[in-house]
């Protein structure tokens, strides 16, 4: 479920990476067996009895289920810290939610300030703006830029204050949801794979020596 841990980001083996590209290599490797499962599947309606069609079948449950075990211990490593990066999300988001929201703020009346910079250039140098407020406004355009400024490094301090792994509430749900869905397939996976071992043991095949 790509989509459900898409933007999370934890703690595995001592890196912080995003969980999604950790498990890139093992979701690739399970779409593409269940897609070969699907085509054996379709090819056993017409030949149930067919013993390479089964032995393949056999052959592709087996890795679908270590590759399932493999995500779910990638899983399980992300959600040892799970804890600690949902307390340093809520800590974070405490001090970087109204910084955010001043910065906006003072983003906005910036950039309207100087959209106005041209046109005051403009009329005090041809005389129909007064020196006073011509300065007045340079001075408040310099005083928001460095509110702005101010603001901006607030920002990148709370950021370095709570580098590494952070996690809202949702996202550290999503993650559980995640590793309740991957044991869920593996034991799925585990029950089809033993059904497909006796279907292909009563055919009487046996490996090639």
């Amino acid at each position: 479920m790509a989509n459900r841990i898409r933007g999370i980001t934890v703690e595995i083996g001592g890196d912080t990476t995003k969980l999604d590209k950790a498990l890139k290599g093992t979701n690739k490797e399970l779409s593409s067996t269940q897609s070969a499962l699907k085509d054996v599947e379709r090819l056993l309606k017409l030949d149930p009895g067919n013993t390479t069609l089964l032995e393949q079948k056999q052959r592709l449950l087996a890795s679908a289920v270590d590759t399932t075990a493999q995500k779910l211990k990638t899983l399980q490593e992300a959600a040892k810290t799970a804890d600690e990066a949902l307390a340093r999300g809520k800590a974070y988001e405490e001090k970087y939610a109204p910084l955010k929201a001043s910065l906006e703020d003072v983003s906005t009346r910036l950039e309207k300030l100087k959209g106005q910079q041209d046109s005051m250039d403009e009329e005090f140098a041809t005389g129909k703006l007064p020196d006073e407020k011509y300065q007045q406004f340079n001075k408040t355009l310099s005083e928001t830029q460095a509110e702005f400024d101010a603001l901006k490094q607030a920002q990148e301090e709370v950021q370095a204050e709570f580098a590494g792994a952070k996690l809202s509430q949702d996202q550290y749900d999503a993650l559980q949801r995640e590793i309740i869905d991957t044991e869920e397939n593996l034991k799925d996976l585990s029950k089809q794979a033993d059904k497909a071992s006796g279907s292909l043991g009563k055919t009487g095949w046996s490996p090639a020596a």
